[in-house]
C-alpha cells in the first residue's frame, strides 16, 4: 500500500501509510484528524528541497465503488524528502456528524481510505535578456547579457489508497466519543410520513442543544407515531398481555413465552410511554423529571427506532 509521485528526471516521491497511521483527538463538535505518512525520495539533492504536502481524504466501505469525501488534510510544516525514509503528519478536522456517517458506511468492518494526495515547491527559473539599452539601477550597459530568476511552483499529485482495520478505527472513536454522546444516525429516505418523523427528531436534538429536555420528549414522541403505526405494536402488546394474564400461575406471569415480535412491540411501547410522562401532568406524572442525559438516551432510542423502520421498508 504506497504510492510512487514522478518528479521528473528520473526522480519520484514514495508514500505510505505508517503503522497506525490514523489518530483522532476530540474536539468542539468533532475531532481533529491525523494522518501519518512515510515519505521518501529516489535520489538526495544538495540543497534539497522542501514540499508542501496536502490531501483530501475520501472514504468507503471497500465493498461498494463509491467513496465520499471526509475532510482536508494538510501537513503544518513543510517537508524535505530524502532517501532515508522520514514521516510526514497530515492533519484535518472532521465534524461529530461526518464521523457518525462513517461508521454508518463501514457498518463494524474495516475503513478504506483514498487519500488523494498532491505535493508542490517553488524553485528558480533563469531567464536571459539581451540588448539591454540603458543601465537602470543595478542593470549593465547597453548590450549586456543579463539573468533574471524567477520562482516556478511545480506541482505533483498521487492517489494512496490503504485500509484502517475495525479494531484500530474503533479504538480511535472510543476516544472521541469519550468526550460526547452517541447519536443513531436515521436515513432521510423512506416517503413522506418518515422525512416528517426524521424532521421532528432533529427539532428533538435542536432542543436538547439548548437544554429544552421537555420539549425535545415531545418531538421525539411524535417522531415515533409512524414506528407503532406500521407494527402495530398497541395490539401486540394488548394481546401478549391477554394470553400472559389467561396463563397467570402463582408464580406470576411467564413472559419467557413473548415472541421476539412482541418483545420489540413492548420497547417501542415503553419508549412511547415513557416519551409521554414528559407531556403529562397526572398524578402519577407530575412528579416527573427528566436530565438532560435522560433526554439524550430517550432521542437516541426514538433514532433507533426510526433506523430500524427504514431498513425493514427498504428490504420489504
Amino acid at each position: 500500500m504506497s504510492t510512487t509521485i514522478d518528479l521528473g528526471d528520473n526522480d519520484y516521491l514514495q508514500l505510505e501509510p505508517a503503522r497506525r497511521a490514523l489518530r483522532l483527538n476530540p474536539g468542539v463538535g468533532g475531532a481533529q484528524v491525523e494522518l501519518t505518512l512515510k515519505i521518501s525520495r529516489a535520489r538526495d539533492l544538495s540543497p534539497g528541497v522542501p514540499y508542501r504536502v496536502h490531501a483530501l481524504l475520501f472514504v468507503g466501505d471497500g465493498q461498494s465503488l463509491g467513496q465520499r469525501m471526509l475532510c482536508a488534510l494538510q501537513a503544518p510544516h513543510l517537508v524535505t524528502p530524502l532517501v532515508r525514509q522520514g514521516d510526514v503528519q497530515l492533519v484535518g478536522f472532521a465534524t461529530d456528524e461526518q464521523l457518525r456517517i462513517v461508521e454508518q458506511l463501514r457498518q463494524g468492518g474495516d475503513l478504506w481510505v483514498n487519500l488523494r494526495l498532491s505535493v508542490s515547491s517553488v524553485g528558480l527559473l533563469s531567464d536571459s535578456t539581451r540588448g539591454v539599452t540603458q543601465s537602470t539601477g543595478n542593470l549593465p550597459a547597453t548590450g549586456a547579457d543579463v539573468t533574471f530568476d524567477r520562482p516556478l511552483l511545480t506541482s505533483r499529485s498521487g492517489d494512496l489508497r490503504f485500509d484502517i482495520n475495525a479494531g484500530e478505527w474503533g479504538a480511535q472513536m472510543v476516544a472521541v466519543l469519550a468526550a460526547t454522546f452517541v447519536e443513531v444516525l436515521v436515513p432521510l429516505g423512506g416517503g413522506d410520513e418518515h422525512a416528517i418523523a426524521v424532521g421532528r427528531l432533529s427539532k428533538a436534538r435542536e432542543l436538547l442543544r439548548e437544554n429544552k429536555v421537555d420539549e425535545a420528549l415531545g418531538q421525539a414522541r411524535q417522531a415515533l407515531d409512524p414506528v407503532r403505526a406500521w407494527y402495530g405494536t398497541t395490539k401486540l402488546a394488548s394481546d401478549a398481555r391477554k394470553r400472559e394474564a389467561a396463563a397467570q400461575t402463582r408464580e406470576g406471569r411467564d413472559l419467557k413465552n413473548r415472541t421476539l415480535e412482541e418483545r420489540w412491540a413492548f420497547m417501542i411501547e415503553d419508549l412511547y410511554s415513557t416519551l409521554s410522562g414528559a407531556l403529562h401532568d397526572d398524578e402519577v406524572t407530575k412528579e416527573f423529571e427528566y436530565s438532560r442525559e435522560d433526554g439524550v438516551a430517550l432521542v437516541a432510542a426514538t433514532a433507533g427506532m426510526l433506523g430500524r423502520l427504514a431498513k425493514e421498508r427498504h428490504l420489504l
